[in-house]
């Protein structure tokens, strides 16, 4: 039975992450948009926040882009992509569940 809680590993250095060992092939955007999720983790983080740490202020791309990519990212993270977390009304925010 896997793990309820896969370990996931990031390192910006190195641009990498992998899932419970495995690593997983993000693009550039998606990279950089699940790397400023993490260094705000827990932090409820808006799609324009998102927008500007990723591609600088005023970058032309509508919000409902960091959607599409938030899917993306969710998708290629398998059961860690839980971790990924809608916050209604003000965008997303990367958080691991303390354990029981």
């Amino acid at each position: 039975m896997p793990s309820p809680n896969p370990r996931v590993s990031f390192n910006p250095e190195t641009q990498q992450v992998s899932v419970g060992g495995t690593p997983i092939s993000l693009t550039k955007t998606e990279f950089g948009m699940l790397h400023h999720l993490v260094e705000h983790q827990g932090a409820a983080r808006s799609r324009r926040q998102i927008i500007d740490a990723v591609q600088g202020k005023d970058y032309p791309v509508t919000e409902r882009s960091v959607d599409v990519q938030i899917v993306a990212i969710r998708k290629k993270l398998g059961a860690a992509g839980k971790f990924v977390e809608t916050v209604r009304g003000k965008g997303f925010r990367f958080r691991i569940p303390e354990k029981n």
